[in-house]
């Protein structure tokens, strides 16, 4: 062997498993990474819809006035019985309150509150979405 110990004989190891391993790590967190942000994109899309659809409904702009504030509740969504429900925190010139309401998508532009709750603060509770209003 000419006076050379091979690198077993040294007691090192080959790096091409760890560099395998790091390649795949790799590919997986971009996988993840992509799918998370198609998520995020499509949640702040059924948000910015969502929103519109809270600020058009006319029961919610007579409890509470002009809406100058929508954040997103999710503990309240997680305890909500439907899959298509989602809770709110709305606030307005007069009021504010937990919106806890069924979201139908219409189109890929429009979601459609449904039919839900507005539960102000003050106690009142306030029925709102398009289900209770004639066609």
């Amino acid at each position: 062997m000419d006076g050379k110990l091979s690198d077993r004989a040294l007691g090192r190891r080959s790096r091409t498993p760890w560099i395998i391993g790091g390649i795949v790590a790799l590919a997986l967190l971009l996988v993840v990474a992509a799918a998370g942000g198609v998520v995020w994109f499509g949640l702040g899309l059924f948000q910015e819809q969502a929103h519109t659809a809270i600020r058009a409904d006319p029961a919610i702009a007579d409890a509470v006035g002009n809406v100058t504030a929508i954040d997103f509740d999710v503990a309240a969504t997680a305890q909500a019985t439907g899959d298509d429900e989602f809770a709110y925190r709305i606030e307005g010139e007069r009021g504010r309150g937990l919106l806890v309401a069924r979201f139908i998508t219409l189109d890929a532009d429009t979601e459609e509150l449904r039919e839900g709750s507005l539960r102000l603060d003050d106690g009142r509770v306030v029925r709102v979405g398009t289900a209770l209003r004639p066609d």
